[in-house]
């Protein structure tokens, strides 16, 4: 038996455990776009994300500990958790909110899940992990799909440089954690590494919101039904639920597919916007959701492609 058919076999078990944390990935966050622009619309974004991401913490934490997990971390494991914490978390969240001030809340989603390219790219050179064609079509075939979502807002984001760079950063620190998580491969209960994950990467966004933000305690008495909803929702939803489907997506997939898995989101939330927001999807919408449909086929559908993976060129002598 070849080492190439028993990875395909490994990944095949993988992905058919997969379907469940895509579909709830690709709902939860997908509608959650719309939804925190409800949020930030009545409270800064430092604020939002420094009120939302503490209690999704401990939520996973006492989800743990309920469930007879144990919610210590081994000494040794501080620092890279600490990194994972930064790079998936406090980097992702810090740079994408100081990019939504500059463009639209709604296809700043579109430019910031460009994170699965960089993430392809991260885990080549770090993992060296295999590439087959059915993983490079998909990639293309998603990256089309965000291309022409994106050709409409080139204009956009020539007028607002700061923003457009602030969400590319995003992703791309985003991807690094994507890797790093795949590579250190942390011997940690999945709900107590996101619930410590979420904590740690909150803690540098609570200290900087004092300084960019301007909120009193008192704002909090008067926000609106819907920003009270929308805390909710990033507690319960988009911070606990999707946050563990995405962990358990990253920590069991190769990066290129779990990056691939996330290409569903933003076009969710161009659907969303138009049932929350009341915006309208055009041509280059549908399109958009045919291609990203088709990526996720052409990585998902079972097939013989394990079997005829070429590894990429090792750095080991």
């Amino acid at each position: 038996m070849t080492k190439a058919a028993d990875a395909g076999r490994a990944v095949t078990h993988s992905l058919s455990h997969a379907y469940l944390p895509m579909a709830i990935l690709a709902l939860i966050w997908g509608c959650n776009w719309p939804v925190l622009k409800l949020g930030v619309s009545e409270l800064p974004p430092l604020t939002f994300r420094s009120v939302t991401l503490p209690f999704a913490a401990v939520g996973l934490l006492a989800i743990a500990r309920a469930s007879g997990e144990s919610i210590a971390i081994p000494r040794a494991w501080w620092p890279r958790v600490a990194a994972l914490a930064f790079f998936n978390i406090a980097g992702w969240n810090g740079l994408v909110l100081f990019g939504l001030q500059q463009l639209p809340a709604g296809r700043s989603a579109i430019l910031a899940y460009t994170m699965p390219v960089w993430a392809t790219l991260v885990a080549l050179v770090v993992l060296h992990e295999p590439m087959n064609r059915r993983k490079v079509t998909g990639l293309v075939l998603g990256m089309v799909g965000m291309a022409l979502l994106l050709g409409e807002d080139f204009a956009l984001i020539r007028r607002s440089p700061f923003g457009a760079m602030m969400i590319l950063g995003a992703a791309i620190l985003w991807s690094i954690g994507t890797v790093l998580l795949r590579k250190w491969k942390p011997p940690i209960a999945q709900n107590t590494l996101s619930g410590w994950m979420m904590l740690l990467g909150w803690a540098p966004l609570a200290v900087a919101a004092p300084f960019f933000d301007d909120v009193g305690l008192g704002r909090f008495a008067s926000v609106s039904p819907l920003a009270w909803f929308a805390i909710l929702y990033n507690v319960f939803l988009a911070g606990m639920l999707a946050h563990w489907a995405w962990f358990t997506l990253a920590r069991t997939l190769p990066v290129a597919v779990s990056g691939l898995s996330s290409l569903p989101v933003p076009v969710v939330g161009v659907f969303a916007g138009m049932v929350v927001l009341g915006e309208r999807p055009g041509t280059a919408e549908w399109l958009a959701l045919a291609f990203v449909l088709a990526s996720l086929a052409a990585v998902l559908w079972p097939g013989q492609s394990a079997s005829k993976t070429v590894p990429m060129p090792s750095a080991d002598p």
